[in-house]
């Protein structure tokens, strides 16, 4: 009876509390008014204007509504902005935290959202908190894959941050590259259907207003993921040599995770990761000896674009540049990604013209193109496929080297639209113009300068005969 009696008063006394502290607090009045007055002002951005009132109410009602673990981390960092004292930023700066997880105690469905932004800023704030930070991104990244780019920009950073510190292993930054590219890749998919379904109707006239702002929103938030996953591929390349990467990836370390589709994918992506040598050429790591192993491995476990790519690479490095090819085109079907799917497109082209099968080089050089604006490359390589067509099309000297005026056409609108292959491109119009025909053997024919002339077979160009 003793123990019942006791119970009873527990519950009476838990109630008592709920009811001193309602929703609104002590003073409803108050409440309501200051949130009224600075909700007004954090809708308009007003932030150092909010701060007093939106203060009474996260201290007095804080659930009284959303808006204020919604609107408080601005509004405090506002603040922050315009403290002058010390002590005076150290205490907001721990109000900002508190925000969070004032936030995650009254909305828990929130965590994802709770666990990113609070590291983001904690990252910020406190730059010597990167490992909290981490440890939150971590928190975030377990609940769900759709981050903004910030998000994962972060994520990396902070883990090579962490490995320069003495503090993470080789092994762990892999990891981190790894979840990082994956909820990149998660995000451009998505992205990538998004665009792709609002284009088409667009092409059909039957996109609203809405929708427009949608498509727009979109390619913007493509291109930021698209800026972090370059910038990641800056940070990784002094860290993931080829000879650290053999030190991961070998032998022993394949037999431990054959049967383990995510180790076997993690593995094939960074060996087959192209990353800038001294030259400026684009490099992999697949000279690895466990490379073939893992692409067989992978493709027969999961065939997938990365998986195709990985046993393409083998039959190129084979020699087999007709079943690399296949390969390619099995990778680019499977790719959603416009980006990478230029890339299977251009790799093809490249297989082709290793076979001498032009016309099929230049289709796919084109497709390319297709794939990605602003982007020269394909049309360099365009360029060296009709300068490899020399002596092929036409019936006397003019029409024969006729092709490399083709090949310079391609090569000045190449470095037109994309200024980084500016260089190769003059370098190779250089080269070409030497290959050009004598002007005294065209004089013989009967052809000068200005002349157009439509070259035939494969090119299918029409050409302006210059010197200039």
């Amino acid at each position: 009876m003793r123990k019942l009696l006791w119970v009873i008063l527990a519950v009476l006394s838990i109630n008592t509390v709920a009811m001193a502290q309602p929703k609104w607090g002590e003073d409803s009045i108050a409440c309501r008014n200051n949130l009224h007055i600075y909700y007004q002002h954090a809708r308009n951005k007003s932030y150092l204007q909010a701060y007093p009132e939106w203060k009474y109410v996260f201290d007095n009602c804080p659930a009284s509504s959303k808006n204020n673990v919604i609107y408080g981390p601005s509004i405090v960092k506002a603040k922050i902005k315009e403290a002058k004292d010390p002590a005076e930023e150290a205490e907001l700066k721990k109000l900002l935290m508190n925000v969070y997880d004032k936030r995650l105690e009254l909305y828990p469905d929130d965590a994802d959202a709770v666990y990113e932004r609070k590291g983001l800023d904690m990252m910020y704030q406190y730059p010597d908190s990167t490992q909290q930070a981490y440890a939150l991104f971590q928190k975030a990244l377990k609940i769900s894959n759709e981050h903004s780019a910030a998000f994962y920009d972060a994520y990396f950073k902070a883990a090579a941050k962490l490995f320069n510190d003495k503090i993470f292993t080789i092994g762990d930054v892999f990891d981190a590259y790894n979840e990082v590219q994956e909820g990149l890749e998660y995000n451009n998919n998505v992205l990538n259907k998004e665009i792709a379904e609002l284009q088409a109707k667009e092409e059909t006239g039957n996109l609203t207003d809405k929708e427009a702002k949608s498509l727009s929103k979109a390619q913007r938030e493509l291109e930021r993921f698209d800026d972090v996953t370059s910038n990641n591929e800056k940070i990784l390349t002094p860290i993931a040599t080829c000879d650290r990467l053999t030190m991961f990836y070998n032998e022993e370390s394949f037999e431990a995770n054959k049967t383990d589709v995510v180790w076997l994918r993690r593995a094939a992506k960074m060996l087959t990761s192209e990353r800038e040598d001294d030259n400026g050429d684009m490099v992999d790591c697949t000279d690895n000896p466990i490379f073939f192993s893992v692409a067989e491995a992978l493709h027969k476990a999961e065939p997938s674009a990365t998986s195709a790519r990985s046993v393409g690479i083998i039959a190129s490095k084979n020699g087999d540049y007709s079943k690399a090819a296949e390969y390619f085109k099995e990778a680019a079907g499977f790719e959603l990604d416009p980006k990478k799917r230029g890339q299977d497109y251009l790799r093809i082209a490249t297989y082709y013209q290793k076979l001498g099968r032009l016309g099929e080089a230049k289709s796919y050089a084109l497709k390319a193109a297709s794939q990605r604006s602003a982007w020269g490359t394909p049309y360099i390589v365009l360029a060296t496929i009709y300068g490899q067509a020399d002596g092929d099309c036409g019936a006397n000297v003019f029409e024969k080297k006729a092709v490399y005026w083709a090949a310079i056409d391609k090569l000045k609108y190449a470095k037109g639209i994309d200024a980084s292959v500016t260089n190769k491109a003059n370098k190779l119009i250089e080269a070409y113009k030497k290959q050009l025909p004598d002007k005294s053997v065209i004089f013989q024919l009967g052809i000068k300068e200005g002349d157009k002339y439509t070259i035939g077979c494969f090119v299918n160009e029409t050409i302006t005969v210059a010197y200039d």
